[in-house]
């Protein structure tokens, strides 16, 4: 006899659904539980000012989530994100504000701040108004998905 994966209710090879919670049973597969473990990263290395080293930003696809379309380097000392055409990463959508956020390189590394947004600028789906970036840190700009790496 088989049980629910949602509810442990038994059920049989016959049912599509669990009677109880409703559950769509798919029988003869399999699946494997992942717990990931969250390990403290070690400290972010303090930003290199000799300029041999720096930071980027890879826009993800907005459909699948895998490395994307383009590649922004973080050069300069601060570094605009928005709508505007003169912002240094410009983004063409209404759903970035014209200054959107602006990313700082200093001592201690790189930061993200909120320009003031409308609709907010998010790291790892959490809504920031600034905040020290870390490598592999998801950045979300109006409908843009950016991940955060060291170059």
């Amino acid at each position: 006899m088989n049980v629910c994966p949602e509810c442990g209710s038994p059920v049989n090879e016959r049912m599509k659904f669990c009677a109880e919670c409703g559950a769509k049973l798919v029988h003869g597969q399999s699946t494997v539980s992942y717990s990931p473990e969250f390990v403290e990263e070690e400290e972010m290395p303090a930003a290199n000012t000799t300029g041999s080293g720096g930071a980027a930003l890879i826009e993800l696809d907005q459909v699948e989530g895998t490395a994307g379309r383009r590649m922004h380097d973080i050069a300069d000392e601060v570094v605009t994100v928005g709508r505007s055409p003169s912002c240094n990463i410009f983004l063409d959508d209404v759903t970035v504000s014209r200054n959107h956020a602006e990313i700082l390189q200093g001592a201690r590394g790189f930061r993200i701040s909120d320009a003031g947004s409308l609709n907010g600028t998010y790291v790892n789906r959490v809504r920031v108004d600034s905040v020290d970036l870390r490598n592999g840190d998801e950045i979300q700009v109006g409908k843009y998905r950016f991940k955060f790496v060291y170059t």
